[in-house]
């Protein structure tokens, strides 16, 4: 088996049945497709049902037990049934051109890549295709490169956000991701910066592709732009900091990084600066003391008494600035 595509679904009945299509007239045909249902409200799992039969049992629909609310889990548990050579992750509501799967297939075996990433692809919206570069920051790459192998200088290079985290644009040797341990964390929301930070440092061959292979609905309903109370915001907010803090100490523990501390500092200061920036608007409207309360409530386990501290001490500080700004 070449190829295993693994798609989180939830509530997506509208688009299910056009991803699923994308993937059944690949030209590359030696996959498998693993649908992991989080407990769709909707028809959308009923509708993949219909497939299976279209697939001749290369699609397999994996019933979780209860609505995680977000993919990391529905990706972790489709990996754990994966038996293709790479793994490709896509979105329930997107589609691939239909010989994507051959080519990143072709990239990978001869580079011997562990990753290749595809820095363009299309956007699909209202009924229009526009090309698209997925990442902003890297707009001109028409040609394709093997990144270097140098930890620093990769890392460095993730920091000014010259990598792409989206799990959809990377197709990845599965042996890579099982002997690296590299799962998604159980975060809500910046769960794909915590895991493309361990494939960019992790891969030995990391390939870029400007090939446009992928379509991307644009699509508005998102977890991050709910409108909630400054407090759940926050929360909202901190709880993915504070189990992503946990996430990145472990791998931060590897020998790369206690041998350039400067760098274990760069990333954590990062993350969190990112994990704030989502806050600015919530905080503006708290009080210290109730800024403080959340942040204890969230991190008070016992072990974080200094952290807790540093914290509510760097976000206040942003929180009065951000005020004298609005």
């Amino acid at each position: 088996m070449k190829v295993s595509v693994i798609i989180p679904l939830y509530n997506a009945q509208n688009y299910i049945g056009a991803c699923l299509e994308s993937i059944l007239i690949q030209t590359l045909q030696d996959f498998e497709v693993i649908v992991v249902d989080d407990c769709s409200t909707d028809n959308s799992a009923a509708i993949a049902e219909n497939y299976l039969e279209k697939f001749g049992g290369r699609l397999k629909i994996v019933y979780l037990p209860k609505n995680t609310g977000n993919p990391s889990i529905p990706r972790n548990e489709g990996l754990k049934f994966s038996r293709g050579e790479f793994i490709f992750f896509m979105d329930n509501d997107d589609l691939l051109v239909d010989n994507a799967l051959e080519i990143l297939c072709n990239f990978a075996e001869k580079y011997r890549a562990d990753v290749v990433c595809m820095e363009n692809g299309f956007v699909l919206e209202n009924n229009s295709l526009k090309a698209a570069v997925f990442n902003k920051n890297n707009p001109n790459i028409n040609e394709i490169i093997l990144e270097t192998e140098n930890i620093a200088e990769r890392v460095d290079k993730f920091l000014k956000t010259g990598y792409s985290w989206t799990p959809w644009t990377k197709f990845i040797r599965r042996d890579f991701l099982i002997a690296n341990k590299i799962n998604f964390p159980h975060v809500k929301i910046s769960e794909d910066v915590l895991w493309s930070l361990k494939i960019v440092c992790l891969a030995k061959n990391f390939l870029r592709v400007p090939n446009r292979l992928y379509i991307c609905r644009s699509l508005t309903d998102s977890w991050s732009r709910i409108a909630r109370k400054p407090a759940d915001e926050l929360k909202f907010w901190l709880n993915p900091l504070s189990k992503g803090l946990d996430y990145l100490n472990d791998f931060l523990e590897g020998d790369f990084f206690c041998k350039n501390p400067n760098y274990r500092f760069e990333i954590t200061n990062f993350f969190v600066k990112m994990q704030v920036a989502g806050m600015l608007d919530a905080l503006k409207n708290l009080k210290p003391s109730e800024l403080y309360e959340i942040v204890h409530e969230v991190f008070a386990d016992g072990k974080n008494a200094a952290l807790i501290a540093n914290l509510f001490v760097f976000m206040n500080f942003y929180r009065e600035k951000y005020s004298e700004v609005k």
